[in-house]
């Protein structure tokens, strides 16, 4: 957080993404501030004229107009305020939208490695605690809203009060009269204001801080909180929880994370009342001596019964203006600290070098792809991912990496689709590295589905295309292609269905296979020359497993095909094998040429799988 900022800087910045996002809502909030700071003191003083017209012996014609114009002034005022409240609630919808869309914008547009870092998802983590917590834009425009109408309204007071210190006392007034009217008179009420708005400030400063340390030690329990809420009510777990009666188990970890949620909410909240106490009582002795002070000139005559009611009123809401205007400030510093996190969560820069060179368009697809002495550390890693990869990829073949869990498999492509970029040595794509390739047209070369893949609940002609536009003709054939073709086109809408229920109550709920089917056909339809399938019949059945084995030929074409799998079975589909363990590549060949040497890896884990199917 940036606490050790200055609050204009912290402020300014978030003024001006404010502004950026919604250009209106400033000068709509400043109308705001002037008519909320002004409606008070139009009461206050024709009220007080009214007072006076009463004790004074005024025509009731006078006193009457006098009421009506009060009454229209504060309605006319009062219907104002609200027609712009109402136009700043849409804004304010719009800004807390736009926070949200630029959130999921820039998640989606940053390097992989800089997301998928641990400082990242922690930065992820406090915005999204401090928008749910009272520290997102909606707190912050409230509070600096009641800084600002606390300066307006206290202006006004100001004003309105400086008569007061220049009353002077009746004739008959005595030495009392002529203490209380005198400079020495004015200099106790002024100390005393001061005193009242200093000790304020520092308790509204206290309070802020109370709920910044409550924020900070309760960000992991809300987190924890707020996973285990969303757990149980996602009802795909829903099995699980039942068969192995983990309600129990999950309740007690969720009871121990709340027991300490809550020693730090009664923490805090007894250092909260304990502020909030001390400020009714200086409160309440604040009025107590408004009411003596003024009221002793009243009673020596230096200003009206009428004029008393004002100066009350007046210097009570000069009072509350200057609290407010202490809590504002002490709320908004808090919560500009948050939104400069997520300023700053915006303003993180791509580590990627984005090279310009074209990538040759070949028809031929013929690519040459080289690992050249490559290594890789994941951040806060102490051990290699990867180490001193070295190897040729022949295009245009099928490439098969296998290996034991941890070995480097997925590490090994990430780096090859520039997920992320070596720790040393160099990537080549036709002898050229491949840092220097303009970053999207190296992208497009290849089609990838990851293991852990995802479908959105879309329809799923727009799932397979990605995108809104697209041939409706070549998914049907991908989804053929795929071996998906039959069980969308027994839908109801075919390739319009939506799927899973998120997206439309009539979503449809497909199996584990069949998402990955999808997922493959969503690959094929990317057209690319490289195709890159990461454990891609996990979740087939060994019937839908041959299938996509049988027709592998006819899936890729003419492509350069890369399989990532645990089952050994792939391999025999490949020309070229790579075999990697401990992040290294230990052997590479074909099948056969493998499976001769008998005290080598492959050997090893191709005989071990084979026993679970030879009985």
């Amino acid at each position: 957080m940036m606490t050790k900022n200055g609050f204009i800087r912290k402020n300014s910045r978030v003024l001006s993404w404010v502004r950026k996002s919604c250009p209106e809502y400033i000068p709509l909030s400043a109308a705001k501030l002037l008519l909320q700071g002004v409606c008070p003191y139009i009461s206050i003083y024709l009220s007080a004229r009214i007072v006076t017209g009463l004790t004074e012996g005024e025509a009731a014609e006078t006193i009457i107009r006098a009421a009506l114009i009060m009454v229209i002034l504060i309605m006319a005022l009062s219907l104002a305020g609200w027609m712009i409240e109402k136009a700043l609630i849409v804004k304010r919808r719009y800004i807390e939208n736009r926070m949200d869309e630029n959130m999921a914008e820039k998640s989606m547009t940053m390097d992989y490695q800089v997301l998928e870092q641990a400082a990242t998802q922690e930065l992820i983590t406090r915005i999204y605690e401090g928008n749910t917590t009272g520290g997102g834009i909606s707190a912050y425009i409230e509070s600096l809203s009641d800084m600002l109408s606390g300066a307006v309204s206290a202006i006004y007071a100001f004003a309105l009060m400086l008569p007061f210190f220049f009353a002077k006392p009746a004739s008959h007034g005595g030495a009392l009269s002529a203490f209380l009217n005198s400079g020495w008179g004015n200099m106790i009420f002024a100390a005393v204001l001061v005193f009242e708005a200093y000790t304020f400030s520092a308790m509204a400063k206290r309070m802020a801080r109370i709920e910044q340390e409550s924020f900070d030690d309760n960000v992991r329990g809300n987190r924890v909180f707020w996973f285990f809420c969303r757990y149980t009510m996602n009802y795909k777990l829903g099995k699980g929880v039942r068969v192995y009666d983990m309600y129990r188990l999950i309740r007690e970890r969720y009871d121990k994370n709340l027991a300490k949620m809550k020693s730090i909410f009664m923490r805090d909240m007894k250092r909260e009342v304990s502020v909030t106490n001390t400020g009714n009582v200086l409160t309440a002795a604040e009025l107590l001596f408004f009411y003596v002070f003024i009221g002793a000139r009243a009673i020596t005559g230096a200003i009206s019964i009428g004029d008393l009611t004002f100066y009350v009123g007046v210097a009570t809401s000069l009072m509350t203006a200057l609290r407010t205007i202490s809590n504002g400030f002490a709320q908004t510093n808090r919560i500009a600290g948050h939104m400069n996190e997520y300023i700053d969560f915006l303003a993180i820069p791509n580590e990627k070098y984005d090279g310009t060179l074209p990538t040759e368009k070949r028809l031929d697809n013929e690519y040459e792809l080289e690992f050249r002495d490559v290594s890789f550390h994941y951040p806060n890693s102490s051990e290699p991912a990867l180490s001193h990869v070295s190897v040729k990829i022949r295009v245009g073949g099928k490439l098969a990496v296998v290996g034991k869990n941890g070995s480097g498999k997925s590490t090994f492509i990430k780096l090859l689709v520039r997920l992320y970029d070596p720790t040393e040595g160099e990537i080549l794509l036709n002898g050229i590295d491949i840092r220097k390739y303009d970053y999207d047209e190296y992208r497009r070369l290849f089609s990838v589905v990851f293991q852990d893949f995802a479908l959105f609940s879309f329809p799923i002609v727009q799932n397979v295309a990605a995108g809104v536009e697209c041939d409706r003709g070549r998914v049907l054939k991908c989804l053929e292609k795929a071996g998906i073709s039959e069980r969308v086109g027994g839908l109801e809408r075919g390739i319009d269905s939506v799927i899973y229920k998120q997206g439309d109550d009539e979503g449809v709920e497909i199996s584990g296979g069949e998402a990955q089917k999808i997922a493959i056909a969503r690959a094929l339809y990317k057209n690319a020359p490289i195709v890159i399938l990461d454990e891609p019949t996990a979740a087939l059945d060994p019937a839908s497993e041959l299938e996509v084995y049988e027709r592998f030929d006819e899936m890729v074409d003419e492509k350069t095909a890369i399989y990532i799998s645990h089952r050994m079975s792939s391999c025999r589909f490949c020309e070229q094998i790579l075999v990697f363990d401990n992040g290294g590549i230990v052997q590479t060949g074909s099948h056969e040429s493998l499976l001769a040497d008998e005290n080598g890896l492959y050997a090893s884990l191709w005989n071990t799988q084979a026993r679970y199917y030879q009985g």
